[in-house]
C-alpha cells in the first residue's frame, strides 16, 4: 500500500495519547462492566463473567494464519489473543457497553488503566479497523502498517475477507448453497 506523504505526515503527527484514548460514546448500551478480564479472542473480553466483543476492531478468527516477514506461516488467531491477553494481565478493565446488532456478542469500549484497549491492539497490529462500523481506528491502523507492526510485518488476510472465503470453500465442499458474505463482523 502506497501512502501519500501529506496523509503520512498527518498520520504520524497525531499524538499517542490521541490513539490510546477511547472513542467518544455512540448511543445505546452505556452498561459499566468492570473487572479482571480473559482474552478469548484477538477482540474478544471475558470481563467480570460477560464476554464483550471490542468495539471498532476485528482480529483474525480460529483457524486463520497469517505470514511473517520471512514468508512462515503462524496462527495469527492465537498470537492476537496472546497479545491482548498481554495488555490485560492482572489489569482491571472497564468496559462500556455499546448498542449491539440482534443475536450478536455485546460490543463494548474497554480500557486498560485509562488507555484504549481496542486501540492499543490496532496501534500493535495485532487487529484490523473494523470501518464499516467506525472510523476510530483507521489512522491508527495506516501508522501500525506504516510501521509493519504485528501482523502488518508480514502477510495478513483481513478476518471478514477470511471468513467469506472460508464460507465459499465449505459451500463449495458440500454443495449447499453459501450463506450471505458477512462482510465486516
Amino acid at each position: 500500500m502506497r501512502l501519500t506523504l501529506p496523509l503520512l505526515i498527518a498520520v504520524l503527527t497525531v499524538s499517542a495519547d490521541a490513539l490510546a484514548a477511547p472513542p467518544p460514546p455512540v448511543g445505546g448500551g452505556g452498561d459499566v462492566i468492570e473487572g479482571h478480564a480473559q482474552a478469548t479472542e484477538g477482540d474478544t473480553l471475558l470481563v467480570d463473567g460477560g464476554e464483550i466483543r471490542l468495539y471498532g476492531i476485528d482480529a483474525p478468527d480460529p483457524g486463520q494464519t497469517c505470514q511473517n516477514r520471512r514468508g512462515a506461516t503462524y496462527d495469527c488467531f492465537a498470537q492476537a489473543t496472546k497479545e491482548l491477553q498481554a495488555v490485560v494481565q492482572d489489569k482491571i478493565v472497564r468496559c462500556t457497553t455499546k448498542e449491539s446488532p440482534p443475536k450478536q456478542r455485546r460490543l463494548g469500549v474497554c480500557t486498560v488503566e485509562g488507555r484504549d484497549v481496542a486501540g492499543i491492539m490496532v496501534r500493535a497490529g495485532w487487529a484490523l479497523a473494523y470501518t464499516a462500523l467506525t472510523p476510530d481506528y483507521y489512522n491508527t491502523q495506516v501508522l501500525a502498517m506504516s510501521h509493519r507492526a504485528g501482523m502488518w510485518g508480514g502477510r495478513v488476510e483481513p478476518p471478514w475477507l477470511w471468513r467469506d472465503r472460508q464460507a465459499t470453500l465449505e459451500a463449495d465442499a458440500t454443495g449447499k448453497p453459501r450463506k450471505k458474505p458477512s462482510g465486516q463482523p
